[in-house]
């Protein structure tokens, strides 16, 4: 098939294209990631516990948001042993904010398999990490690699979009084989590649002038910065209204109602006038008055939660908690913000 465009044309002429061997790409991420890496928690000790929690806190998750938990979570649980012992209300009250809390069960479940079968100790084999529950393949390759410095690869969403745009194609795992295999730290060149696609390979607004890559990227050199990775369709966004009702005793203490749906399963939750998102029991509510709302985003749900003052009787499936102690308990990030909606027209 010929080419169709001048754009084309550079693609399928190879001898204008990079000689994109993997040694020397490794060597370029090394070089780079020595100078310009970031300094993150965990990488001061390497503890592979410390990078497991790390990689499972930023699946999905900016590392400024993370940065907020990272040190909260592994002062209250300084070892494997440690979160196997708490309870899973334990686990999920202080990942509370973070979303996606199905990550902080399975943490806990790892923890548990770890503690049984491994004396609490992570294993360094990618293989044995792969056998404990919640560890796929690029958590097993992430705390293989980095925290033991094993030849593992790891694709993570960052790594793909790289690994895309340097060789031009989207078979993300073979390159990074290839790439961890011809490498000389694979704790360096594994960081490198993940940290290069946060900071400077990022989707939009590439900093390719700064990247180390560049001369052997035929994304560069062929201008298909934008084409690469080839975007992916996008689910249209839903958009909710849900209203959410403050109900308040003569203690001050607030009515929620622990409740299991889709979502944020067994979390705390404010009684809600919508059940899309929740398994809800009614509650009969009087005299609901507004005192504001807030935007907030679950997932591709763009939801308007709307706050009112009300009251109610307690009924069953629902507890009285105090506002000052709700840190305590397993609860999704909508909560504090309508709480701080409240306690700033009190």
């Amino acid at each position: 098939m010929k080419p169709t465009s001048a754009l084309e044309a550079r693609v399928y002429n190879t001898s204008e294209l990079p000689d994109a061997r993997p040694s020397r790409i490794a060597r370029s991420l090394e070089r780079w990631f020595g100078k310009h890496q970031r300094p993150l928690p965990w990488r001061t000790t390497y503890r592979p516990y410390h990078v497991w929690v790390s990689e499972v806190m930023a699946q999905q998750t900016r590392m400024e948001v993370v940065l907020g938990y990272f040190d909260r979570f592994v002062k209250r649980f300084p070892d494997v042993a440690a979160l196997a012992a708490a309870s899973e209300d334990e686990v999920t009250a202080i990942w509370s904010g973070l979303g996606y809390y199905r990550r902080a069960r399975m943490l806990r479940e790892g923890a548990i398999d770890v503690v049984a079968r491994f004396d609490g100790e992570l294993p360094s084999d990618a293989s044995a990490l792969m056998s404990i529950r919640g560890i796929g393949r690029y958590t097993a390759g992430a705390i293989a690699s980095i925290a033991f410095d094993r030849r593992a690869p790891i694709v993570d969403g960052n790594v793909a979009r790289v690994l895309a745009r340097v060789q031009g194609t989207e078979d993300p795992w073979t390159h990074a084989e290839a790439l961890v295999h011809a490498c000389r730290s694979p704790r360096m060149m594994n960081q490198a590649l993940m940290e290069l696609g946060a900071t400077i390979c990022t989707p939009r607004n590439t900093r390719c002038m700064e990247c180390p890559l560049r001369r052997d990227c035929i994304a560069f050199t062929t201008d298909r910065i934008h084409e690469l990775p080839a975007p992916r369709e996008r689910k249209a966004a839903r958009r909710l209204h849900i209203p959410l009702y403050l109900v308040t005793d003569a203690r001050g203490r607030v009515l929620m109602r622990r409740e299991r749906g889709p979502l944020m399963t067994a979390m705390l939750h404010l009684p809600h006038g919508n059940t899309a998102l929740f398994d809800a029991v009614p509650l009969s509510v009087a005299a609901p008055r507004s005192i504001g709302s807030f935007q907030h985003t679950i997932t591709t749900r763009r939801i308007t939660f709307e706050v009112f003052a009300a009251r109610a009787r307690l009924r069953a499936g629902y507890e009285w908690v105090n506002p000052e102690e709700i840190r305590d308990f397993p609860h999704p990030s909508y909560v504090t913000k309508a709480l701080k909606i409240a306690s700033k027209r009190s």
